[in-house]
């Protein structure tokens, strides 16, 4: 049902305006708004309604700081095989900490593998946990569309899911908690400027 004296195309424009913002003002988010926007994510599509989503919201600084030590080891790995000098990885790495650092909001995407079917079939069990990674990406979009219905702007980091083993442990996550991205939130300096895309007769293939 759509909203009142909303059109179709009102909507459709709405939902092509989000943008991925990655600098926030200072001001803190009000916790029942992160409330309402979680509520909202829980909605979104899943297979089987298992609700594989978990979510961690970093409120405290420790846990940002445990975050960011645990993808920095990798992402430093990752710069040094792409040939990057020692200066080069220095700057990128106190960037990406910042940001993790500085966001008003900032949520742990996490598939919880226990709540997944498991049969001895090993192609349909990861068909299983291919649909749970689906499923938490889902939940993810929605947040994102929630939080920009509440005036905030967000990003979708995918650092976390190269190191998921380190999150947990850095965090003290349950081991069947596996990190699938992380969401930074807050109201925006600025709104970045529309970019591109691919126009629908160039991705669609009509049968």
């Amino acid at each position: 049902m759509s909203a009142p004296n909303l059109t179709p195309q009102d909507l459709h424009d709405w939902l092509r305006s989000r943008r991925s913002v990655r600098r926030f003002r200072p001001d803190p988010v009000p916790a029942e708004t992160i409330t309402r926007i979680l509520e909202t994510a829980t909605w979104a599509p899943n297979a089987h309604n298992r609700q594989p989503w978990r979510f961690v919201q970093l409120a405290s600084r420790e846990s940002r700081e445990a975050l960011a030590g645990a993808m920095g080891a990798e992402f430093q790995k990752t710069l040094t095989a792409d040939g990057l000098t020692a200066e080069e990885i220095s700057v990128q790495l106190a960037r990406s900490r910042a940001r993790i650092l500085e966001a008003p909001e900032a949520i742990l995407l996490c598939l919880d593998i226990d709540v997944l079917d498991k049969y001895e079939d090993p192609a349909r069990t990861q068909g299983e946990y291919l649909m749970g990674v689906q499923s938490v990406a889902l939940a993810g979009g929605q947040l994102l569309l929630a939080a920009q219905a509440e005036g905030l702007a967000g990003v979708w980091i995918c650092s976390p899911l190269f190191v998921p083993t380190e999150v947990s442990r850095a965090l003290g996550l349950p081991e069947s908690w596996q990190a699938q991205g992380l969401i930074l939130l807050g109201y925006p300096v600025k709104i970045p400027e529309e970019r591109p895309r691919n126009s629908v007769d160039q991705i669609t293939r009509r049968l």
